[in-house]
């Protein structure tokens, strides 16, 4: 595919040509330097590429080219941007700790719109060979160990609607040119809604006004319920909240640089602090905003101003001092985090406990059996590993004082009777599960074909950096192949990303290789 052909360029009037379709001129002011610039397939001829690489989504909204919708498929797009939140049902699919709605939608609209899939598929070139070679691995795996069958579909669907998730995005936003304002408004409404329904459950709780009748309906709805302790936003499990903050909705915020994200973002992850939604979220807000900082400071010219203002470098460093008090005291007066510190990381805490067992067991079978670990137990055989695993990985639980609970017990028969309705066979931790059931290979190759993939469309950038680091933090306490946060972070570079301070040299060169 062509990511540069025949584009001519003015500002603030973006003009654009395509030799396959008529020429089409758009307006765009005001376009913030940081924000990214599609490539986009316009939808009367999707093999054709239109480059506007000085137009951001955020800032033609306002233009015909952009509209809000172009067919009565669109209305796809929008219902599966806003039940997002909705991850912890029911009524999703369930995969492991799991069970979105939205990918369901998300298949719906690419099967609507499958005139766009050639082209949009030659964005990721790695993508197909890759789930291919996931496939021909899992079956070291499955000959040797076995298959079953119901979590062999979880992990099928759980690639598949990761990846049709991404084509949902290349689609709407470089394929269709849909506004990016108009989804950020769905999107911004249906956190808003999450936000609220966690404030309703607070309200509910025991120990406030004790509402005994809309917690025990609410509860059914729920795989795991939890929100008698603490809130329940809509997510399958409080450490979500950071999950889904940081991996979609502040991303989503470099991508548009619409301000009603970052509200959002401060009003629900303080929200979530005060209500006390648990541990991960503070940890996952003092990480993120320092990333965020180190993303959006302008460091350079703030050092150079600085070293010419005495009072301003006095100021700053005030500033920064009490952000780290204040990151520091975020942390230190949370009770569990005292806990934790005085009593450690296996007695201090039950579900921090339990969390590195469910890390360290399915690993511990692969270190004891290198041809596994090297080329997984196959798609869907978490189970088997995490059940071989236990006897190593319980003997160092032990010996640390790991705290024995009735989780703890369970996990020794991860396929045995459980309480949990969410099931017993997670890890919690992406890069566990996806080597465990891959092996190191294909987890090495995965990482080196991301990376190659924003090498290849030169989106290196401060804030890349930044956001590829946030990502790397919250998927070491998250499984979901299908959570939407690391595929919008690759259509975002394969969309033509121009974050911070990538030169517009580079941006040529990347266009020049990719022609």
């Amino acid at each position: 595919m062509s990511n540069s052909s025949n584009s001519t360029v003015t500002s603030p009037a973006v003009t654009t040509t395509a030799s396959s379709s008529p020429a089409v001129t758009t307006t765009a002011s005001n376009v913030p330097s940081s924000s990214i610039h599609t490539n986009a397939l316009p939808a009367a001829s999707p093999a054709a590429v239109i480059t506007a690489r000085h137009a951001s989504p955020a800032a033609a909204t306002t233009s015909t080219a952009t509209p809000a919708m172009r067919d009565r498929s669109d209305l796809l797009w929008y219902a599966a941007l806003a039940l997002l939140p909705v991850d912890g049902t029911i009524l999703g699919v369930q995969m492991p700790y799991y069970s979105p709605l939205s990918p369901l939608l998300f298949t719906a609209y690419v099967i609507c719109n499958t005139r766009f899939v050639p082209a949009a598929l030659r964005r990721f070139p790695a993508l197909p060979p890759l789930f291919a070679l996931l496939a021909a691995t899992s079956v070291y795996g499955w000959v040797s160990v076995g298959v079953n069958v119901t979590y062999l579909i979880r992990t099928t669907l759980a690639l598949l609607f990761g990846a049709l998730t991404l084509l949902s995005f290349t689609i709407a936003w470089s394929a269709k040119r849909l506004s990016m304002r108009a989804a950020v408004t769905v999107v911004v409404c249906a956190y808003g809604a999450a936000f609220l329904f966690g404030v309703l459950t607070w309200f509910a709780q025991p120990n406030h006004l004790n509402i005994p009748l809309w917690r025990n309906q609410l509860m059914q709805l729920f795989l795991r319920q939890y929100f008698i302790a603490r809130p329940q936003f809509l997510f399958a499990e409080p450490s979500y909240i950071g999950m889904h903050l940081f991996g979609v909705l502040l991303p989503l915020f470099w991508i548009s640089r619409d301000r009603r994200l970052i509200a959002l973002v401060a009003v629900f992850a303080a929200g979530s602090l005060a209500m006390g939604a648990g541990v991960r979220i503070v940890l996952d807000t003092v990480v993120a905003g320092a990333l965020f900082a180190a993303a959006e400071i302008p460091w350079g010219r703030l050092w150079a101003r600085m070293l010419r203002d005495r009072r301003l470098l006095a100021g700053s460093a005030l500033g920064l001092a009490a952000l780290v008090s204040a990151g520091v005291g975020l942390i230190a007066t949370q009770p569990r985090i005292q806990t934790l510190l005085a009593r450690g990381l296996f007695t201090g805490d039950a579900s921090m406990s339990a969390r590195i067992l469910r890390t360290i067991q399915p690993l511990a079978a692969g270190l004891h059996d290198w041809p596994h670990l090297l080329f997984g137990f196959g798609a869907g055989n978490l189970a088997e590993a995490m059940q071989r695993g236990f006897p190593y990985a319980f003997e160092w639980y032990r010996s640390h004082g790991g705290l024995l609970t009735e989780e703890i017990s369970e996990m020794e028969y991860p396929l045995g009777p459980t309480l949990n309705r969410a099931g017993n066979v997670f890890t919690m931790d992406a890069y566990a599960s996806f080597i465990v059931e891959f092996g190191v290979l294909m987890f090495a190759l995965a990482l080196a074909l991301l990376l190659w993939h924003v090498t290849r469309w030169h989106a290196w950038s401060r804030t890349t950096v930044c956001w590829l680091l946030l990502l790397a933090y919250l998927y070491a306490q998250f499984e979901a192949y299908a959570f939407p946060a690391i595929w919008l972070f690759i259509w975002a570079c394969a969309a033509g990303a121009r974050f911070g301070r990538t030169s517009g040299a580079m941006r040529k060169r990347g266009a020049q290789r990719n022609r």
